[in-house]
């Protein structure tokens, strides 16, 4: 995987979205210089009841974008080349990427400091990250095989099971496995068999979103990166065609590609880092 370039766009929460011209040019027509006061009041009501149900439509398969507050940042450890990334027992656990580079590790989510780190001797390249289910699965980019992690077994990395294509980013639902492979479907897998049980495809403004990378899921929404881009888009779990699209400013990964999400619970926030990032930042989602 290569850097590309991450644009700035200034990005403003719009309650409305195409769809709508109807509706928005009746109401730029009105002369309310012919028509007298009351007799204008149930047209005006109407105009209200025509824009609330517009609004509520397009609001519920509308894909609208929204605002990332920056709250406060540590520094990233080696701006590492993070595939996956989130928060547990207290810590921030992080897979890194690159052959002969590749780990998982543990963060300190006050100071950024390597709590612990297991290499794989495998020498994989390590990808997607996620605990569920009482177990802790890791993905492969090329190798086509997924693994089971345990620090504190003699073999950390153990063969859990093989999948055709790429693998990048993982996350969990309350049922299913959810990976990524670079393209713009996300795939749900049985978390014992790691078989396909469906496929969702994820579009922006009528456009496949391509390129879909590190996943997470709080709970209601599944956090995409997509992948060399400043973009991270907000999924209904339950309804995937409603997405939100946000937009990285610059000054949150300098020099490097922004991939990484992890939803705290406990700070009801997110951690967000990336590929060479130098700071792991705290951030809400407006």
């Amino acid at each position: 995987m290569q850097y590309g370039p991450a644009t700035r766009k200034l990005v403003r929460r719009r309650w409305y979205s195409v769809g709508c011209e109807g509706y928005n040019a009746g109401r730029m027509k009105m002369d309310l210089s012919s028509v007298g006061l009351l007799a204008l009041f149930p047209l005006l009501l109407a105009v209200v009841v025509a824009g609330d149900s517009c609004y509520s439509s397009k609001t519920s398969s509308a894909t609208p974008e929204g605002r990332v507050d920056l709250l406060e940042s540590i520094p990233h450890a080696d701006n590492a080349w993070t595939e996956g990334l989130l928060a547990s027992d207290g810590a921030l656990w992080e897979s890194t990427g690159l052959k002969g580079k590749s780990q998982v590790r543990a963060l300190d989510e006050k100071t950024g400091g390597v709590l612990w780190s297991v290499p794989n001797d495998q020498g994989f390249f390590g990808e997607g990250l996620v605990r569920a289910f009482g177990k802790t699965y890791l993905l492969t980019y090329t190798e086509g095989k997924a693994y089971l992690f345990d620090r504190g077994a003699a073999k950390p990395y153990t063969p859990f099971a093989s999948y055709d294509g790429q693998g990048w980013g993982l996350t969990a639902t309350d049922k299913w496995l959810v990976n990524s492979n670079g393209s713009s479907t996300l795939y749900y897998r049985d978390p014992q068999s790691f078989v396909i049980v469906k496929q969702v495809s994820i579009s922006f403004e009528g456009q496949p979103v391509e390129m879909l990378n590190e996943l997470e899921f709080d709970g209601t929404y599944i956090w995409a990166n997509q992948w060399q881009t400043s973009y991270i888009y907000r999924i209904r779990e339950a309804d995937p065609s409603q997405v939100v699209r946000y937009t990285l400013p610059p000054e949150f990964c300098p020099g490097g590609t922004p991939n990484g999400i992890a939803w705290d619970d406990n700070e009801n926030a997110f951690f967000l880092t990336g590929q060479s990032c130098p700071l792991i930042w705290k951030v809400r989602f407006q």
